[in-house]
């Protein structure tokens, strides 16, 4: 495998795989019905893919649909997460035992969601390879498999790659392997197609429709905070494959400071209750700093964010004995590429341990600090970011068009750590008091910041649009950058993609 590829990885012409593997058709099979698919003028439909996403310890399955207008549809989307308690964090061998276990059902469920097809799916049209027979019923086959390919744990990866690669071959369709970081990115786009279905439903039940939409897609370029239990990362997306990193974590992920900080800091009873059988200690964490946040949508944080750098970076004095030190208090703008979470985590360890007997009342005080200076951490490299985007005044005549449509005018939270409300909340509230009121700030649905296969689903179809497939005898990717500059060439610089007629 290596002897095959590295010669061709040296060849690359401009961050483009297309001429280096053009050669190897013959060598490297793909879906022979492929062209045909692509180039017919009688179309039934959109796309529709099915997609895979097992890089952590979430079984995921969804079933997307897209029409040619852009309106996406979601016919299923699911997902079973391993039972880790015992281990108080992911186990990998854990989490692999549950994707073999529940991976096959959950793809045999998502099949019985599959469009029903219909009189222009017949076999005198050419198109009765189409349809798959489910239950004995006539479903709509998916026009290609899409599937988390990393990063993540290799082995988890792997078991959802396997089953991929075993239906591309089964249905005789392309195989789109996705990058799980661009998918986080790319989120909102979705939240926006599957809006657009909602509105045109709408319109469809009361025969009235205003056409104005309540959310606007993030248009390239914009910034995404990408925060989760293995990732810390602020990016600049530029374009589809192209996503420059701006800040990274320097040790552990914001994630995985957050659930430490929720073992030891979140009452033992309280960890134990029934109704944390997940193992989900970040939304614990959130609803224990914050009662009653979780349901409601208008809670009163009483939370004053810092105007300047110096008041962001001072100590929080507790009043009761204790203080703690905002992360990289003693750097400026040096730092701004860096993110750094485990001097703050060791602060809060020594204070649990030196006070073990802290009460509930304190403990709560220590949450809420904890997660407003991790929270306003995050939010400074955003402040950095944007001082670098706009040197210039906003009202700057002299500001050109091209330069304008440059300038970064949408931020996007992803991530599991983006569905906590008090994140959402700080960030906006800093980069309102800093200046920034015209960046939007968006970041999808909660059920949509975690892990799933939805948004691996749509990151395959704008792949699939661009003229993007992977190859059959590609392996899972531990880490794979997003950043077309770091080493391994970003989304596009692993190997294993080819490029076929672009989807019109």
């Amino acid at each position: 495998m290596s002897k095959f590829w590295n010669p061709s990885r040296q060849c690359l012409p401009g961050g483009s795989l297309f001429l280096q593997l053009v050669s190897f058709t013959a060598q490297l099979p793909r879906p022979s019905r492929l062209r045909p698919c692509l180039l017919s003028r009688h179309t039934r439909r959109g796309l529709l893919t099915l997609a895979i996403e097992t890089s952590c310890d979430d079984t995921c399955v969804a079933i997307l649909e897209k029409s040619k207008a852009g309106v996406a549809r979601l016919h299923f989307n699911e997902k079973i997460t391993s039972d880790n308690r015992a281990f108080r964090g992911v186990h990998p061998l854990t989490a692999v035992a549950s994707h073999t276990e529940n991976l096959a059902p959950l793809i045999q469920k998502a099949l019985r969601s599959l469009p029903k097809a219909n009189r222009v799916d017949s076999p005198q049209d050419g198109n009765n390879a189409s349809i798959l027979s489910v239950d004995g019923q006539p479903r709509l086959r998916p026009d290609f498999i899409s599937v988390t390919r990393g990063p993540g744990m290799t082995s988890n990866l792997a078991t959802g790659l396997n089953h991929a690669k075993g239906l591309a071959v089964a249905w005789d369709v392309p195989l789109l392997a996705v990058n799980h970081m661009q998918a986080h990115a790319l989120t909102p786009r979705l939240v926006r197609a599957l809006e657009d279905q909602e509105a045109a439903q709408t319109r469809d039940s009361t025969s009235e429709g205003t056409g104005n939409h309540t959310l606007e897609a993030p248009q390239f370029p914009f910034l995404s905070l990408l925060v989760s239990g293995g990732h810390t990362m602020l990016v600049r997306s530029q374009s589809l494959n192209d996503h420059a990193i701006l800040a990274n974590a320097l040790n552990i992920a914001v994630g995985d400071m957050i659930d430490k900080c929720a073992r030891m800091i979140v009452p033992p009873e309280i960890l134990s209750a029934e109704d944390s059988h997940s193992g989900m200690y970040g939304p614990m964490f959130e609803e224990f700093a914050f009662p009653g946040s979780k349901e409601s949508s208008c809670y009163e944080y009483n939370y004053t964010p810092p105007a300047r750098r110096a008041d962001e970076i001072k100590l929080f004095d507790s009043g009761s004995g204790w203080m703690l030190t905002p992360p990289l208090a003693r750097m400026g703008k040096s730092a701004a590429d860096t993110y750094e979470f485990a001097g703050l985590n060791g602060q809060i360890q020594k204070l649990m341990t030196e006070r073990p007997d802290m009460d509930v009342d304190m403990r709560r005080i220590l949450a809420r600090a904890a997660m407003t200076l991790v929270f306003e951490h995050l939010t400074s490299r955003l402040v950095f970011a944007l001082q670098g985007d706009r040197k210039k005044p906003h009202d700057d005549a002299s500001v050109t068009e091209i330069e304008e449509q440059s300038r970064i005018k949408t931020i996007v939270l992803s991530g599991g750590v983006a569905s906590n409300k008090f994140l959402r909340h700080v960030v906006r509230k800093m980069l309102d008091v800093r200046g920034y009121q015209d960046v939007k700030v968006v970041a999808p649905p909660v059920s949509l910041c975690t892990d799933n296969a939805a948004m691996i689903a749509w990151t395959g179809m704008e792949m699939y649009e661009n003229g993007w497939r992977s190859d059959l005898n590609i392996l899972t990717l531990r880490k794979w950058p997003l950043d077309p500059n770091a080493e391994g060439g970003g989304i596009l610089g692993a190997d294993g993609w080819y490029k076929a007629p672009m989807v019109k």
